[in-house]
């Protein structure tokens, strides 16, 4: 059961003067109180709840909070579910991206490719959903996940991700949305501050201290990036525009994800470290972070003498990226948007690639003075 199909909403409102964004403010509606109905429940109880209460990257909430409660325990994740949960992150991070760029993208695709992609997007989903349920069982076979492997880089593949480093395949869907945006310079490249594993110890304690820090979250005197274009930014060379650079991280992380997971399928291996980590919380609990599609993905929890949560706090990338004065805001601002219907268009495409996990919506408006 899913409680949260819809988990709110975000509101852009943009200011235009004489064509340039000269406010923009971001408002996001998110459902309040949600983390207290964790509080109550037994400690082991919290992964599978997690994973209920999330429409969107269930699996890795369900990692961050197994994490969360194994280090609050002061427990470590034995090396089994390590390589058992590193192949459901990759798998839901691939789909995660993958459907979220050919469902949301502001500009209709050619009508073949249009019907490519659904049908690809499906069979990724089933694929995914294959290695997530072999990673939840703790029972994964080896040969039936290197077949639903080979079968999630064949439709990949089909939608456009090629090797590492590459350009979209011709013809594909992902080269017609990148032919989108190549020549698109609206938004100027800005200085990219991402959050990383550096960083854990400092959000965690704030996390835990400050009441509204989950909504809205900061590190002085920096404007904080999460994501796949945090991780991935070295498309400067390769792509013309700023929103190529991000479309381009966007599909560079897919093909790594795919890389990882077709050696942990043949091998075994994994680098754990760059995907999800956790420690023991200073003062009380314990938190866990996992690198899910859209960004560094927090769990804080604590567990009283009766074993059961007496606190517990959630931290979404997108609270960082799409924050008031946030990255999002911060490359939009003072960017040449137009005034006319291009601009909802031109806002819709740099959200779109910032990838929020909920729904958005776009509001232009003329300055007084314009």
């Amino acid at each position: 059961m899913t409680f949260l199909r819809r988990q709110g909403t975000i509101s852009i409102e943009v200011t235009v003067s004489r064509g340039v964004a000269s406010s923009v403010a971001v408002k996001a509606n998110r459902p309040q109180g949600l983390t207290g109905i964790f509080v109550g429940h037994r400690a082991e109880e919290a992964p599978t709840l997690a994973r209920q209460l999330f429409s969107l990257c269930g699996f890795s909430q369900s990692v961050a909070s197994r994490l969360a409660i194994l280090n609050a325990a002061d427990l470590p994740m034995g090396e089994g579910e390590r390589v058992e949960a590193a192949a459901g992150l990759h798998a839901e991070r691939i789909f995660e991206t993958l459907r979220a760029l050919i469902l949301h993208w502001p500009s209709p695709l050619p009508s073949e490719l249009a019907r490519v992609a659904g049908r690809c997007l499906r069979q990724a989903q089933a694929a995914s959903q294959e290695i997530i349920a072999q990673a939840s069982s703790g029972k994964t076979n080896p040969q039936h996940l290197a077949l639903a492997v080979a079968r999630l880089c064949s439709v990949a593949r089909a939608i456009g991700v090629s090797d590492p480093g590459d350009m979209p395949l011709p013809g594909s869907a992902c080269a017609a949305m990148l032919q989108d945006i190549v020549d698109d310079r609206v938004f100027a490249d800005r200085r990219l501050d991402a959050l990383t594993v550096e960083d854990d110890l400092e959000v965690i304690a704030r996390l835990r201290d400050e009441p509204d820090y989950t909504n809205l979250p900061d590190l002085p005197g920096r404007v904080v990036e999460t994501g796949a274009h945090a991780r991935r930014p070295a498309w400067e060379a390769a792509a013309g525009s700023h929103l190529a650079q991000r479309f381009l991280a966007r599909i560079a992380d897919v093909g790594y994800c795919l890389g990882q997971l077709k050696t942990l399928a043949g091998a075994g291996d994994h680098d754990w470290a760059t995907l999800a980590c956790g420690a023991p919380t200073p003062g009380a609990g314990g938190y866990g972070a996992v690198e899910c599609a859209r960004g560094r993905l927090y769990h804080q929890a604590e567990i009283g003498d009766n074993g059961r949560l007496s606190a517990y706090r959630i931290l979404a990338p997108t609270a960082w990226n799409f924050h008031p004065a946030g990255p999002f805001v911060e490359t939009l601002l003072w960017s040449r948007i137009g005034s006319d219907d291009c601009a909802p268009r031109s806002v819709s495409r740099l959200a779109v690639l910032f990838d929020p996990c909920v729904a958005f919506d776009v509001g232009i408006r003329e300055a007084d003075d314009a």
